[in-house]
């Protein structure tokens, strides 16, 4: 690569030591400005979406959630290169938007370039601009696909982020969006939003405050989530929606 550019970069790792030797080696890199490390994913998730960094760095196996589900949560669409030393999965993570592999141990500034230029050649030669989401209309908003396991109910927060929020519920109910708008082909991602936050039982007002809407912006879409669903004004939309999973 004959020019030498440096690109934002965020790594996400729940191994300590790794997150030390990454900052150390990314100083020396000639592609890598690393402008935050994360141990937890639902924190990184959230930067990433804020500072939207250009490469994400991505180990494969964390507590909190796993390669898999950090790169569906992403409403921001970074290079992911993965670093792990567990290759068993690299089709299925290139498969759910990873561009290449980095290998634990690092070993080096100079291995991570190499990962950097293959990850951009790999992204210019697939023109791959997106991650793999389920693109639900011509909005810029999307929502994510569907993650590879389930794990056990948790509760959620009245006023949690939506990174947070679509990380818990989409394993709590992996089939969800799709089913509903399998069923429902008008509905809009912001009406999907509205869906998922009634069928975990957020109030309204918090609805307004997590989507930045008036308490009557919000149930206005309610009524035409309704129509849509061909409900009466009078039933209950938690209850209606208790059937998709």
């Amino acid at each position: 690569m004959s020019e030498e550019k440096k690109y934002r970069a965020i790594y996400i790792d729940d191994d300590k030591i790794l997150l030390t030797v990454m900052t150390a080696y990314a100083q020396h890199t000639k592609h890598v400005d690393l402008i935050g490390c994360y141990l937890n994913p639902i924190e990184g998730i959230q930067a990433i979406d804020e500072l939207k960094p250009e490469i994400l760095f991505l180990d494969v196996q964390m507590k909190e959630a796993d390669a898999f589900a950090t790169i569906a949560a992403l409403e921001h669409n970074p290079i992911i290169i993965i670093v792990s030393s567990h290759w068993e999965t690299e089709d299925e993570l290139i498969a759910a938007g990873a561009s290449c592999f980095l290998s634990k141990p690092l070993k080096g500034p100079d291995q991570i370039d190499a990962a950097v230029e293959k990850a951009l050649a790999f992204n210019a030669s697939t023109d791959r601009k997106t991650k793999k989401t389920v693109k639900l209309d011509s909005n810029q908003e999307v929502l994510p696909d569907l993650y590879r396991e389930n794990t056990t109910k948790e509760e959620f927060e009245q006023n949690e982020s939506w990174a947070s929020f679509i990380t818990k519920f989409d394993k709590m109910y992996p089939n969800f969006f799709e089913s509903l708008k399998g069923d429902f082909e008008t509905l809009t991602p912001t009406q999907l939003r509205v869906c998922a936050y009634a069928k975990v039982g957020i109030k309204l007002k918090n609805m307004s405050t997590n989507m930045d809407q008036t308490l009557e912006s919000i149930e206005s879409s309610i009524s035409i989530i309704k129509e849509k669903l061909h409900i009466e004004p009078e039933d209950d939309l938690r209850d209606y929606l208790s059937i998709y999973n």
